[in-house]
């Protein structure tokens, strides 16, 4: 199954290799996109997660296509960026997710601070325990 998906998003058979991914168990599918970047480092596995979210926009494709940039594809110019566009667009959807500030924590500072404070009271606002979120508030005092 890895084979074949991997055979079809290298070919650019998108449409094709989306329906063999629908045959994956939902529980396997990151594993097997993540193990698929590691082994090719080709942007292509971006470019086939980016049609999967065309179609449809989750908050467990967002994660994984974040996870693929900021892992695996972390490499190519411009990953840290792009995993940033997609961290935005899953706060739209689940806004207790605190990855918009990892991206304030690197030290490229894509985040700058008054974005990541307002980030980190909306979380607290759902979540008054988080550790990352009260770190971020306690480090402006």
């Amino acid at each position: 199954m890895e084979t074949k998906l991997k055979k079809l998003v290298l070919e650019g058979f998108y449409h094709e290799a989306e329906n063999v991914m629908l045959t994956i168990p939902l529980n396997a599918q990151r594993d097997i996109i993540m193990n698929l970047a590691y082994d090719t480092e080709s942007i292509a596995i971006y470019g086939f997660l980016r049609y999967m979210l065309e179609k449809n926009k989750t908050k467990y494709l967002l994660e994984m296509t974040i996870d693929v940039m900021i892992n695996p594809l972390c490499f190519v110019e411009g990953a840290y960026e792009v995993a940033l566009f997609h961290t935005r667009e899953l706060l739209k959807i689940d806004f207790s997710v605190e990855k918009v500030i990892f991206f304030h924590d690197i030290p490229e500072k894509l985040v700058e601070e008054k974005e990541a404070e307002a980030v980190a009271r909306e979380i607290i606002k759902i979540e008054p325990d988080n550790c990352v979120a009260n770190r971020i508030l306690k480090n402006k005092k």
